[in-house]
């Protein structure tokens, strides 16, 4: 199956060009090819810097334990915790304030969970929206490769395609497909062959007026 790529170029914010932080803001399931496309265009096009929204991992470090995705989705109770204090998510304010204090020209935000996150960096902001999404059965072909390769997951890599889809039906992941469902952009990854993939993504950076950096 080759990568399709959906485009609502009429949905792109109106002024985005004009935009003094012009916003990247990904959003997608486990294992559909977020990090793919994240890493390839920071290769290939100049001035983007990378902002994370999830503090999980950073959270997990510094209790000194795996940021499994089991751990990650315990850590996002965190924001539950100080919502009351702050207002609003820690960590959508973390990178907002970040944003602010930076100013980045070119920016991509990853990856976009919650609707108040699609409402701070994709409606206030202004930012473009790009959807990654994959057939199920391949995220978990994926899945089940990655942590075969790791160790101390050896076990998730023998999880059946049923256990992996029930970890795959907690209220995130649902928020993340109303998100996805509201793409600028929307690339169809259900491939296992990256370079349909790549092409997709220079698709999109097209109609967005990006040009790729030159082969040396």
């Amino acid at each position: 199956m080759q990568e399709k790529v959906k485009i609502l170029t009429s949905k792109i914010p109106h002024g985005w060009k004009r935009q003094k932080t012009r916003l990247l803001v990904l959003a997608g399931r486990r294992k559909t090819g977020k990090d793919v496309f994240l890493s390839y265009v920071m290769r290939n096009y100049k001035g983007f810097r990378h902002y994370r929204i999830t503090a999980a991992p950073l959270i997990a470090k510094v209790l000194e334990v795996e940021p499994t995705r089991q751990v990650q989705h315990a850590l996002f109770g965190v924001n539950a915790l100080l919502y009351p204090i702050l207002g609003e998510s820690a960590t959508v304010r973390r990178v907002a304030k970040i944003l602010d204090r930076e100013r980045p020209r070119l920016a991509i935000v990853e990856a976009a969970r919650t609707r108040e996150e699609f409402g701070e960096f994709v409606t206030n902001r202004k930012g473009v929206l790009i959807g990654i999404a994959a057939d199920d059965q391949i995220r978990y072909e994926r899945a089940v490769a990655d942590t075969r390769k790791i160790s101390e997951k050896r076990d998730e890599g023998a999880m059946t395609f049923k256990e992996f889809m029930k970890k795959e039906s907690s209220p995130i992941e649902r928020e993340i497909d109303w998100i996805v469902n509201r793409a600028h952009f929307i690339l169809d990854n259900s491939s296992n062959k990256k370079a349909p993939f790549y092409g997709a993504i220079d698709g999109v950076m097209r109609q967005l007026g990006f040009k790729k950096r030159p082969r040396r």
